[in-house]
């Protein structure tokens, strides 16, 4: 597995909710790809349950769609939006888990509009939920007025 580097670090009003560090109730998550997936891992908590010890189902679809995002800027090396997130909720994930992964992969992809298929696995490898996100990608220009300006992995800089 090889970190990405967070390629808006330092792109003044960053603040992702799911991604800045600089978020004081962010997620801070952190992304690594291996192979044609890009992943990352979140220990859940009470904060984030809609049930009790189950974890919002829109926390599951906000999961889904940032990996999702991550996987347009580093396998395509640019930036875009989603169009459309189809979650498929299969079994309840518990905010007592001690770590979950959020895994996507490029399915298909038809000039500017790319499916990234995604699941969600508890701490025992479950698969838990899955989606489909289409993704609207930008082109060169509009990807750098967005602040994106490439998506390295550590040892690639």
């Amino acid at each position: 597995m090889k970190k990405i580097i967070n390629p808006y670090l330092g792109k003044k009003g960053y603040k992702c909710i799911c991604c800045s560090p600089d978020n004081p109730i962010g997620l801070h998550l952190q992304f690594w790809e291996e192979g044609d997936e890009v992943l990352t891992k979140w220990s859940p908590g009470e904060n984030y349950q809609g049930w009790v010890d189950t974890l919002h189902g829109g926390v599951i679809a906000m999961l889904m769609d940032e990996v999702a995002g991550w996987v347009v800027n580093r396998k395509l090396q640019t930036a875009g939006m989603t169009t459309r997130l189809d979650v498929k909720y299969r079994q309840p994930v518990m905010t007592t888990e001690p770590l979950i992964t959020i895994k996507g992969h490029i399915s298909a992809q038809r000039r500017n509009i790319v499916t990234i298929h995604l699941t969600l696995e508890n701490a025992k490898g479950e698969i838990c939920d899955e989606a489909d996100a289409t993704y609207f990608t930008f082109g060169p220009e509009r990807a750098k007025e967005m602040g994106f300006d490439g998506c390295a992995v550590e040892g690639e800089e």
